[in-house]
């Protein structure tokens, strides 16, 4: 069958996220793919995030007291974020009055000791929505983008899809089976490459900003003020050859593999996807082990090709997604790894 396989991880990771964090489950990922509201909203506010950066301050604040545009998709993105909120943490807090609470994030912050944990004030309605909303945005978006360019960059490389297929059926013969021990994903050194791979060429963040509050020298001797916005481009930097070589243009998931065989880990300030320093990402092994996990069952029980039609070109935004979606054929397999 034909499927957009960006909005399947869009909605699988929105699915995966908001149970981790409430103990619900939107079921966005149905075989109806119904529109979720709360999923809609989070691409409202991106877009309209995305537009605050290219547009200037008086107009899109002109916008936002006027009310029209994306400033008014803002708002009423926010507005379904607090009635979606007030729902879940309502019911939540029932369900912890009854002792019936879950493992659940958002349970966890809840339950805090107040005195303890006050300037995270864990009682209060919006931290609690805000702690949600930022959550699931860090969650959904940033992990299905990676999935859906790394399947690109397969069907476009298949020599190393070849190597990847070998590599699971020699470090993992059988189906693994919900309930198995991840820690076979540490013997798959070549997937965990391709996947770097292709975090390094399509990172899911494709650009950072930053501000000092104070003023500073960058190393590059350059003098800032103090909250002058600096932008740096991580899309751009995954292909300077200056950084990466005169191949950095090439998919070669080699440039990953250390001379005794093992993964090659390259500074996070030259391999800048999950961010670097005191703001890395706090997700980053447990994104690299799902994803990893995600691609091993896909591979061993399905065969996916690109359909032909819409040219594959990223969409200008905070998240590197595809602008027309990936259209793929999706075909079962008879047998794992056949």
């Amino acid at each position: 069958m034909v499927v957009d396989l960006q909005d399947v991880f869009q909605r699988f990771m929105f699915d995966t996220t908001f149970i981790s964090l409430t103990g619900f489950d939107m079921k966005s990922l149905s075989l109806e793919m119904p529109e979720v509201g709360f999923a809609n909203a989070l691409d409202d506010v991106g877009d309209a995030i995305m537009y605050r950066h290219i547009t200037p301050r008086f107009l899109w604040k002109l916008q936002k007291w006027i009310g029209v545009g994306r400033e008014k998709k803002m708002t009423e993105a926010n507005a379904t974020f607090d009635r979606v909120c007030a729902t879940y943490v309502s019911a939540k807090r029932d369900e912890i009055k009854k002792g019936k609470s879950g493992e659940d994030l958002l349970t966890l912050f809840m339950k805090l000791d107040t005195p303890k944990f006050e300037l995270l004030n864990p009682s209060d309605d919006k931290f609690l929505k805000d702690f949600t909303v930022g959550f699931m945005a860090a969650g959904r978006d940033s992990t299905a983008s990676g999935l859906t360019w790394f399947f690109w960059n397969m069907t476009e490389n298949p020599k190393v899809l070849t190597k990847i297929l070998q590599e699971i059926k020699t470090n993992l013969p059988t189906t693994t089976g919900s309930n198995q021990d991840t820690s076979y994903l540490n013997k798959l050194v070549y997937l965990h490459c391709a996947l770097s791979e292709s975090l390094r060429l399509f990172p899911p963040i494709p650009f950072e900003r930053k501000s000092p509050i104070k003023p500073d020298v960058l190393p590059s001797g350059h003098k800032v003020k103090s909250a002058t916005n600096i932008m740096f481009f991580i899309y751009g930097m995954g292909r300077m050859k200056t950084v990466w070589g005169e191949d950095a243009m090439e998919f070669k998931p080699e440039r990953w593999i250390s001379e005794t065989g093992g993964f090659k880990h390259q500074p996070s300030y030259k391999f800048l996807s999950f961010n670097a320093g005191p703001r890395t990402c706090l997700g980053k092994n447990l994104a690299i082990n799902l994803m990893k996990a995600v691609i091993v069952e896909i591979l061993q029980n399905y065969e996916i090709k690109v359909s032909n039609g819409k040219k594959i070109e990223p969409k200008p935004g905070l998240v590197l997604y595809m602008k027309h979606g990936l259209k793929v054929t999706i075909t079962k397999k008879c047998s794992s790894l056949e």
